[in-house]
C-alpha cells in the first residue's frame, strides 16, 4: 500500500516499548488515528517531534495489517507558547481529552480538527485567555456534535433572553427558565454565539471575569452530563495553585 500523506494535530503521545511512542492524531480526512512512531527516543531521531503534544504536523504514514506507522513528518506549527504556561497546558490537555473522547462522522471530524487547530494556536499565542478558550471550545465541540440548542426565549414566559436576566438552563431538552440563581443573560447569549459564529471569531469574545467563570462552570457541567464523564481539569489546577500559594 502506498504511503499516506496527511496533516493533523497531535493530541497525545505516550511511551510504547523502549524507544517508541503511540501518538494520537486528529486529522481532517481520516479522523482520529493512532500512529506508532518507532525510535523517537533515540538520539537524533528525525521523528522526535512525535513525542510532543499540541503540534500541527504534516506526516507520512505507512499502513501494515491495519495499523499506522510514522515514516516521516515535519512540524507546521509547534504551538510552543502552550508549554510556557501551566494554565494553557491544563486547558490544552483538557481539549485533547475531549477530542479523544468524541465520536465523529466524516464531516464532524474535519470541523473538530479545525476547532482544535484554532484552539491550540490561540492558547499558544494568548495563554492568558485560557478560561475563554476552555469555555468556547467546550460549547463549540458540543454544538458540532449536535448536543446543544440555542437558548432564545424563556420556557416560562416566552420572552427573549436579555442581558440583565438570570436563567437556569436544562442540559437536556433545551429548557431555559428565569431564576435569580441562574447564570446571566450575557452568558446565555455568549453560548449562543459560541455555537454558530465564524470559527475565526470564536475566541475573540470580550467578557468580564464573572461571565467567564459562569461560562467555565456551566460548560464543564454540561460537558460532563453529555459525555457521562467528570471533567475537572481546571478545578484540579485551582487546587494545585492554591497549594503552591
Amino acid at each position: 500500500m502506498d504511503p499516506v500523506n496527511c496533516r493533523g494535530i497531535i493530541l497525545r503521545s505516550r511511551e510504547y516499548k523502549d524507544k517508541d511512542r503511540l501518538v494520537t492524531v486528529l486529522t481532517p480526512d481520516h479522523g482520529l488515528i493512532t500512529v506508532c512512531a518507532k525510535g523517537t527516543a533515540k538520539p537524533g531521531s528525525r521523528n522526535a517531534f512525535a513525542s510532543v503534544p499540541f503540534m500541527l504536523v504534516d506526516i507520512v504514514l505507512t499502513v501494515s495489517h491495519g495499523y499506522y506507522y510514522l515514516k516521516d513528518g515535519t512540524v507546521v506549527e509547534n504551538n510552543s507558547g502552550i508549554m510556557n504556561s501551566l494554565e494553557a497546558m491544563t486547558v490544552a490537555s483538557h481539549i485533547s481529552e475531549c477530542l479523544a473522547d468524541s465520536s465523529y462522522d466524516a464531516g464532524d471530524a474535519r470541523k473538530a480538527y479545525e476547532l482544535a487547530v484554532y484552539a491550540f494556536y490561540v492558547l499558544s499565542q494568548n495563554p492568558d485567555k485560557f478560561i475563554l478558550v476552555y469555555s468556547a471550545f467546550n460549547w463549540r465541540l458540543l454544538s458540532l456534535l449536535g448536543l446543544t440548542v440555542e437558548y432564545e426565549k424563556s420556557s416560562t414566559t416566552g420572552l427573549p433572553v436579555t442581558n440583565d436576566g438570570r436563567y437556569v438552563l436544562s442540559p437536556s431538552g433545551g429548557g431555559i427558565y428565569e431564576s435569580p440563581n441562574g447564570i446571566s443573560g450575557v452568558s446565555v447569549l455568549a453560548l449562543n454565539y459560541f455555537s454558530s459564529c465564524d470559527l475565526k471569531d470564536l475566541f475573540a469574545v470580550k467578557a468580564d471575569d464573572s461571565v467567564l467563570n459562569e461560562l467555565k462552570r456551566f460548560t464543564t457541567d454540561y460537558l460532563s452530563v453529555q459525555f457521562d464523564k467528570e471533567y475537572n481539569a481546571l478545578a484540579t489546577l485551582e487546587d494545585l495553585k492554591g497549594g503552591i500559594s
